[in-house]
């Protein structure tokens, strides 16, 4: 017997009806709002994104738990380019025909093994019908210490630019997985050499300890960006944010060597995928010129990553490309579009 509105909520939020309390919830799924407290200094962090199967995943390139992973991590990852600390979530879903119940509880395993590992708590919700596809919001409460979060528009003439990994990863995996659909190739251990990109498409990983280093750890954070829709975009972004034009050094743009090696399979281009293929979830953003070594010490001694990969120059908002011999192009804006099929 198909389950009710209420049955399913109660059924795929099970994991959060008890508070654990201590962590500033009063209230959590249960009533008709949550209430949670922030700490003493903090203030609220808040952030809201969709994915719409057809225009933001596609269902023979995402397991359900993949997508419901992605999901959260997406606005995990935004608090993280604020420096701050995801806490509390809240998941929307609109039910289409073609979707079952046991489908949608594995969505909300993918959402909870997220919120597993990055120590975020479901707090509420809400489940409804859409007529033709898979409808999935969540909105992320965090928090942030006052007047601290670290924003876009914080680039200065003489920082220097950085990005916590590398980019084009995603975009790879997301070709590879769409080519071997259309080959009619379905076992995955067939290109088991591309593991790596499926996962960087499938469970992206968010830099929230990143974010707070920058955050605690540097005198002046400059400007601060996630690259969910693309590098250049997201450089587009800090640029006008900021008034500032931003020069980056196309040579040193990490990208992984498995990027590059796939992309010389499928005749693609690997520095194309690093800058508009988006979904990589990395920080980009600037900081001090004379910090920029202290900061990737502090990101080593954590196990993390920070590449410098070019400078903030007083002008028109812009962003540069330069050669090995400092010749500069100007770098198209662009990003991720997300399907439209």
């Amino acid at each position: 017997m198909a389950l009710d509105e209420f049955s399913r909520i109660r059924k795929w939020t099970s994991r959060s009806a008890t508070d654990k309390g201590g962590d500033g919830l009063s209230i959590g799924i249960g009533d008709d709002a949550a209430v949670f407290g922030v700490a003493s200094g903090m203030e609220v962090v808040a952030c809201c994104d969709a994915m719409i199967e057809t225009v933001h995943f596609l269902r023979r390139t995402m397991k359900p738990a993949d997508i419901g992973y992605k999901a959260l991590v997406s606005n995990l990852s935004d608090v993280a380019a604020m420096g701050g600390i995801p806490k509390y979530a809240m998941v929307t879903i609109g039910v289409s025909p073609t979707w079952t119940e046991e489908d949608c509880e594995l969505v909300y395993e993918g959402i909870y093994e997220a919120a597993e590992a990055y120590g975020v708590r479901i707090i509420g919700g809400d489940t409804v019908s859409t007529p033709d596809a898979l409808h999935l919001s969540i909105s992320v409460l965090g928090e942030v210490e006052r007047g601290k979060a670290i924003r876009r528009s914080g680039a200065m003439p003489g920082d220097l630019i950085f990005v916590t990994g590398n980019v084009g990863g995603s975009a790879a995996g997301l070709h590879l997985l769409l080519s071997a659909e259309e080959a009619g190739q379905r076992d995955e251990a067939a290109f088991r050499e591309w593991a790596e990109l499926i996962r960087k498409h499938r469970r992206p990983v968010p830099r929230i300890q990143e974010g707070r280093l920058l955050l605690t750890g540097c005198l002046r954070p400059g400007a601060l960006n996630d690259v969910s829709d693309g590098l250049a975009s997201e450089l587009w972004e800090i640029a006008e944010a900021s008034s500032a034009l931003l020069v980056v050094e196309e040579s040193i743009i990490p990208i992984a060597d498995v990027t590059r090696q796939y992309a010389l399979h499928a005749g693609k281009s690997a520095l194309d995928w690093g800058l508009y293929g988006g979904e990589d979830y990395e920080l980009v953003g600037t900081v001090a010129a004379g910090e920029a070594e202290r900061m990737e010490q502090l990101f080593r001694e954590h196990d993390c990553t920070f590449r410098v990969i070019g400078r903030v120059e007083a002008g028109e908002p812009a962003v540069w490309l330069t050669d090995a011999q400092d010749r500069k192009r100007p770098l198209p804006k662009g990003g991720y579009n997300h399907f439209s099929r």
